[in-house]
């Protein structure tokens, strides 16, 4: 697949973050193409999470630009409230840890951004929200709490709630490492289908077998740069850097 004729959804360019003293990020350059699907990977503290916290601007950046479709051209992180609220609205988020409402059944969590920041009528948010909890194949759950699902359940309807805000870009963070080896699967295939279906990701992940199976491009970073990108079979095998190497040595070991 190729995207490189077409303008990018999302351009960051000379991104840097600093943690106090802590040198994040460190001159980050990356272009993602409208349905472009990439896996950003690499050890821990290498700044993958940073990375895509900075993009829907739960961490502020210190120098550098992100672009999305045009919006946050301002330098340094300095976005107006306005514009980053309106980034948010494009932006769909995983999390590690799901980050659902507890007191709230899985159709209030994923109609409740839907209306207040899109300002949809409950009836046009809960006919979205029950079609995409069919998709993530979890429509029966809708009326329970998120303490009564397992973990890939929750998951799902994390998923599902993003897609609820209609993002154009989804980012996900380590989507499967806080859940049980058997419950990974599923949420893996939950996000295949979304890539078949044509979404822009970028997702944070040690699956290297969805890196192989989804992506159009693999992103290695390592103490805050990037050091490759290049297709699944290229990055595979035949990594250009020495880094890579020792990390897909390690990785693919276990």
């Amino acid at each position: 697949m190729t995207h490189k004729a077409e303008t990018p959804l999302l351009s960051i360019t000379g991104l840097n973050k600093w943690f106090g003293a802590y040198h994040a990020l460190r001159d980050v350059d990356l272009q993602v193409a409208k349905g472009e699907r990439i896996v950003v990977c690499g050890p821990s503290g290498s700044g993958k999470s940073t990375l895509i916290r900075c993009i829907n601007r739960i961490e502020r950046f210190e120098e550098g630009r992100i672009v999305l479709d045009g919006l946050g051209s301002a330098a340094r992180g300095r976005a107006g409230q306005r514009e980053i609220e309106e980034i948010r609205r494009q932006v769909g988020m995983v999390f590690q840890h799901f980050n659902l409402f507890p007191h709230m059944t899985v159709l209030q969590n994923c109609i409740l951004a839907p209306m207040r920041s899109l300002r949809e009528t409950r009836a046009t948010a809960e006919a979205h929200a029950r079609e995409l909890l069919a998709r993530v194949r979890i429509a029966d759950q809708a009326d329970k709490y998120p303490g009564q699902l397992s973990g890939g359940q929750q998951q799902r309807v994390a998923i599902a709630r993003a897609l609820c805000m209609r993002p154009r870009l989804m980012l996900f963070d380590e989507p499967t490492s806080a859940l049980d080896p058997e419950m990974v699967q599923e949420v893996l295939d939950t996000m295949v289908a979304l890539a078949e279906d044509g979404m822009t990701m970028i997702c944070v992940t040690h699956e290297m077998g969805f890196a192989r199976q989804v992506a159009d491009r693999v992103v290695f970073m390592d103490r805050g740069q990037i050091l490759e990108v290049a297709p699944p079979a290229d990055f595979f095998d035949s990594p250009r850097h020495e880094r890579s190497r020792e990390f897909l040595g390690r990785i693919l070991a276990h």
